[in-house]
């Protein structure tokens, strides 16, 4: 212990200090790091300012996620089509081999 005493972790020093410490472990888990310190950036920013643009910001990522996964809804529709003209297209190859090969 006395080698690694910088190692060793702080334990908490009262019950609200674990309660905390236990909300932002579980805030980690559940959220992960890069959600956490963007909350905690926008709720502890020095200026109203900041604060109010950090807000603004995640409503605008917020929009252009949902019109991001609407353009994948309809990329995979149209691929999706595109694969049903080429099956079609693959069932009626056969029919032609056979026509050509009778013709032999």
């Amino acid at each position: 212990m006395a080698v690694n005493h910088d190692e060793l972790p702080i334990r908490a020093r009262s019950g609200g200090e674990l309660a905390e410490r236990f909300r932002r472990a579980e805030d980690y888990a559940v959220l992960g790091a890069r959600v956490v310190v963007e909350l905690y950036s926008e709720s502890h920013a020095a200026k109203p300012n900041t604060r109010a643009w950090a807000i603004t910001r995640r409503a605008q990522r917020t929009n252009r996620r949902h019109q991001d996964r609407q353009q994948r809804v309809e990329r995979l529709q149209a691929d999706r089509a595109s694969r049903t003209d080429r099956t079609k297209r693959s069932r009626q190859q056969p029919e032609e081999r056979q026509a050509i090969a009778g013709d032999r």
